[in-house]
């Protein structure tokens, strides 16, 4: 994988993704993560050490989706998944995610106006490129990639991820 950004639309239906909004909202949070040293932390994190049944059969799912669109990540170290949740006004930072990490995020939010935000922002030699935020979006980026979400103006957004190793 080389610094492109792959981007894999519908990957589930509305139906399945509106049905994993309300299931993973349920999940506990805790308050954000530090995106860069001498920085706040932004957002809620719920880290999946050990999921419950119905956890685990919704990330076992769309990490199957991950895999039959970019098979390669079959041959990396799966070393982390997590969902962000972003409530309107937070405002996270630019970061990477390690030098040998390939990241994939599945949103799972619902489409919105262009107006509420919400899209993941990323540098590419000194411009910002925006990816919106789609239900059943899958993005693909090289880790070193500097990136940073975007928080909705009205509601909260909630995006599944996956990290892998090289």
């Amino acid at each position: 994988m080389n610094t492109q950004i792959i981007i894999y639309d519908n990957i589930f239906t509305n139906v399945t993704i509106e049905k994993y909004d309300k299931i993973l909202k349920g999940c506990p949070f805790h308050y954000g993560q530090i995106d860069k040293p001498n920085t706040s932390p932004t957002g809620l994190t719920s880290d999946f050490i050990n999921p419950s049944e119905e956890y685990s059969i919704i990330l076992d799912t769309i990490l199957s989706k991950i895999y039959e669109k970019e098979p390669s990540l079959k041959n990396m170290k799966l070393f982390r998944r997590y969902l962000n949740l972003f409530l309107p006004s937070d405002n996270p930072y630019f970061h990477t995610d390690g030098d040998r990490t390939v990241t994939c995020m599945v949103y799972i939010n619902p489409e919105t106006e262009y107006d509420e935000g919400g899209e993941t922002q990323f540098i590419d030699r000194g411009n910002i490129k925006c990816v919106r935020s789609l239900p059943g979006r899958l993005v693909i980026f090289d880790g070193n990639i500097k990136h940073r979400a975007t928080s909705f103006r009205t509601i909260p957004r909630l995006t599944l991820i996956f990290k892998f190793h090289r």
